[in-house]
């Protein structure tokens, strides 16, 4: 006999599960059956050693965990199809009672999804217009320049469009700045891929000559310890190549893209920056929905979901850390943070995930939103095609827990696009 009892709050829901012996000896003889099958006991073959025996050889302790394991395992999934609900993560066992194989007493706690009080809807977020203007255009015509470019090299001082080869090293306040230094570092004078500033001083320099001199950072530079901070450089140039540029012509159009004239080659371009661009908005504008709903759907979230999800965040940023040479402590002092602050980035950012992945959870539920078999079949035709050359690959795509995951993905997207159409109608 098996019976439970369900109580809820919000957020979680603890299942009491009560089983007698009638439940219980399946599983210890099925137990019992697998333990004894490789067991090596003189006087027994393999596998059949009495029950007794096995018991006194591997010892009660053991059996009866593996017991209760199994037990707790079916009588947990049992009750939760019986009581019809569902759970958001793995339970928590507490074990209440247990009189060895004839009584068994245990409660299992669980996150659940409370409800959203929001209307989707009602969305409504603008759509950015995508324009694409002949500046940008420009400059990918001047790359396309600079990579058709005839090069000799120059005895002449450095200027604009010339390409330098150099070392650099930076000091601040006569210590090495991490990052800040290389050996026959290559850039075009002009680009602006450097420090603001920078190639400003390495105009007029000759072959092999030096330089010290200095650098403010920007206020709005990427690394929080070097904004708005003075760096010492010193340079030393090995190389200096003169670009002789090719003339913007029909000629030019038809060498670099196979085009009549400039005018199809500018038509071109401006079709693959937009495309670019769209490709970037959507996404851009997806995060801007889900951003919405972030801010306007109120609704409790399972403190346990929030947990693992910290604890997910800070595996995977110690892991960062370590493949990038540094540890917690050496980045809260580049960075100029406490433990603290980490700590409460990462219980934002896990809060964050948590409650736009039960938003979509949400989404599905409300919109009844299904992935069909022929759906799933044309998605993993189309992997398969795309991996014919990985067997390994292959092989994973007929996995049911892949197909579980690629099926969750699936169930996201269309969850994500019904949010699109709700917000751009």
């Amino acid at each position: 006999m098996i019976k439970s009892t369900l109580k809820d709050n919000k957020t979680s829901a603890t299942l009491t599960v009560t089983v007698d012996e009638a439940f219980i000896d399946p599983y210890k003889k099925s137990v019992l059956k697998r333990l004894k099958k490789d067991l090596k006991v003189d006087g027994f073959r393999p596998g059949h050693a009495p029950d007794n025996i096995v018991v006194r050889e591997l010892g009660e302790a053991r059996v009866q965990a593996e017991v209760l394991e199994e037990v707790i395992d079916h009588a947990y999934s049992n009750q939760m199809r019986e009581q019809t609900v569902e759970s958001l993560g793995s339970p928590e066992i507490d074990l209440k009672k247990f009189v060895p194989y004839s009584e068994l007493e245990f409660s299992a706690t669980f996150p659940i999804m409370s409800e959203i009080k929001f209307d989707y809807s009602k969305l409504s977020v603008k759509k950015p217009e995508i324009k694409i203007d002949e500046a940008r255009i420009d400059e990918a015509i001047e790359t396309l320049r600079s990579q058709m470019a005839k090069r000799s090299e120059s005895k002449k001082p450095i200027k604009n469009g010339d390409e330098v080869r150099f070392d650099f090293e930076g000091k601040r306040e006569g210590k090495p700045v991490e990052g800040a230094a290389a050996k026959n570092h290559t850039m075009i004078i002009g680009s602006k891929t450097f420090i603001p500033g920078f190639e400003e001083e390495l105009v007029g320099l000759k072959k092999d000559e030096e330089k010290t001199f200095d650098i403010t950072f920007p206020k709005d530079y990427h690394a929080s310890d070097l904004k708005n901070a003075k760096v010492e450089f010193s340079v030393k140039i090995n190389e200096i190549t003169n670009a002789e540029l090719p003339t913007v012509d029909d000629e030019f159009a038809k060498n670099v893209g196979n085009k009549k004239n400039i005018k199809e080659l500018r038509e071109d371009i401006g079709g693959v920056l937009k495309q670019q661009d769209e490709e970037q908005s959507k996404k851009d504008y997806e995060n801007k929905i889900l951003e919405e709903v972030l801010l306007k759907a109120k609704f409790d979230v399972p403190e346990q979901l929030i947990n693992q999800q910290v604890a997910q965040l800070e595996s995977e940023m110690d892991k960062n850390l370590h493949n990038a040479g540094m540890d917690r402590k050496k980045y809260q002092q580049a960075q100029k943070i406490t433990e603290e602050d980490m700590k409460k980035e990462v219980e934002e950012e896990a809060n964050k995930r948590v409650r736009a992945a039960l938003i979509l959870r949400d989404v599905i539920k409300k919109n009844n939103i299904k992935v069909s078999d022929m759906e799933m079949q044309q998605e993993l035709a189309k992997m398969a095609e795309q991996y014919k050359g990985d067997p390994k690959i292959q092989e994973e795509l007929t996995h049911g827990h892949f197909q579980d995951d690629l099926r969750n993905h699936l169930l996201t997207q269309k969850a994500i696009g019904q949010l699109i159409e709700f917000a751009s109608k």
